[in-house]
């Protein structure tokens, strides 16, 4: 099972930046579970951080990522290393899992263990621990596979984590018909009797799929520095649409019926790196405007020049065309920038009038706003998978 770890390693670092810019809507739970119905086989302490009253698990299609967040009836004692959170996973051959653990050998080291969880479907499980470790089991290829880079939080009385979706592969469902069902254990034990609840309680649950990825910008450094523009934003969402993304950007609080480029740059604020001219955004009567690009907005987002050759050269003013291009090895361009069309539009703003190269014709206004609530090398595109 240690090359599945390997393969991991490159999402989780991915999911571990996407942690620290809090770029995912908060989902509230998917379901609700009643409180003090603890199972007549349970034979364990009735404490409150076994008692499960809501679940969640999120599958997100754009980070390539599924979270798994678990709310129990009381604050989660962090201090022991033995209480168990499991989230059984039916990935379209849940009757392995259960006819392997709950009604099968591994379910009863005892004679007399109940049979339990009928009704309850899995062929795999991500399990967290009261004391902040996470585990995989594959049903269909049993063994249990530590997770040592996958970060488990507990606020309180609920737990979760976010692992790769590449964990969980199909095994017959689409995404959407992925069901899934959270149980506690008062202890690392496959004994029927220390599973102390379901959630559902007869049932699988199915789970939320998100296929966009929602994000801000915010006002650039000229506009915060001078004072302009002070209810100017964005709101950004990308969807994977096979072999390209659909990005749609939606503006408020600019100058009415003016007109605005928009860029895939390599840094959100200046000198901005390496910029890709996508297209222009008009605002209406009201200062909204909207519009969607079609293209690569994604993790290999890049830009290469292998060698120096002849570029045309179509424009000889303030910022003239290049007569060749630079050499440089791959770039990726992950953030996000829109300026004023033209310079005029600036300044009737109340903006300051630099002159930049940021439109067709090389001699538009200022950067309007960026993505620099991201990290300069961590931008948005960066969490959207191909």
């Amino acid at each position: 099972m240690k090359p599945v770890m390997k393969s991991l390693s490159r999402s989780l670092v991915v999911i571990s930046a996407l942690s620290t810019v809090a770029a995912l809507p908060v989902h509230a739970a998917a379901i609700t579970d009643r409180a003090g119905d603890f199972l007549r086989s349970y034979t364990g302490p009735h404490d409150a951080d076994l008692d499960v009253i809501a679940a969640d698990v999120v599958i997100n299609t754009v980070t390539d990522s599924i979270t798994f967040t678990g709310t129990v009836n009381g604050p989660i004692d962090t201090t022991s290393a033995n209480k168990f959170y499991a989230f059984g996973v039916d990935r379209g051959r849940g009757a392995v899992g259960r006819d392997l653990v709950f009604q099968g050998p591994l379910g009863v080291p005892n004679a007399g263990d109940p049979k339990i969880g009928a009704n309850i479907l899995f062929d795999a499980v991500v399990g967290l621990t009261a004391d902040g470790k996470a585990i995989f089991f594959d049903a269909l290829n049993p063994g249990i596979v530590p997770l040592p880079d996958v970060a488990v939080t507990v606020h309180g009385n609920e737990i979760s984590a976010t692992v790769p979706l590449s964990l969980l592969p199909s095994q017959g469902f689409k995404f959407k018909q992925y069901t899934y069902n959270f149980w506690p254990r008062s202890q690392l034990s496959l004994l029927n009797t220390t599973l102390s609840d379901f959630a559902p309680s007869h049932r699988d649950a199915r789970v939320t799929v998100i296929d966009k990825f929602p994000f801000e910008m915010v006002r650039a450094a000229k506009p915060v520095a001078s004072g302009c523009l002070p209810h100017a934003t964005a709101e950004v969402k990308i969807k994977s649409d096979g072999p390209v993304e659909r990005m749609h950007v939606s503006v408020d609080g600019l100058p009415s019926k003016t007109n605005f480029d928009f860029f895939v740059i390599q840094k959100p604020g200046a000198p901005f790196g390496l910029a890709w001219y996508q297209g222009d955004i008009e605002t209406d009567e009201y200062g909204h405007g909207e519009e969607t690009f079609i293209g690569r907005f994604n993790e290999e987002t890049f830009i290469v020049a292998p060698g120096s050759v002849a570029a045309p050269l179509v424009h000889s003013n303030a910022f003239p065309d290049a007569a060749v291009n630079p050499v440089t090895g791959p770039v990726h361009t992950f953030h996000l920038g829109l300026w004023f069309n033209a310079l005029a539009d600036a300044v009737k703003a109340g903006c300051p009038d630099d002159v930049t190269p940021f439109n067709g014709e090389h001699n538009a206004g200022i950067q309007v706003l960026n993505t620099s609530n991201f990290p300069d090398l961590q931008g948005p595109l960066l969490q959207v998978k191909p």
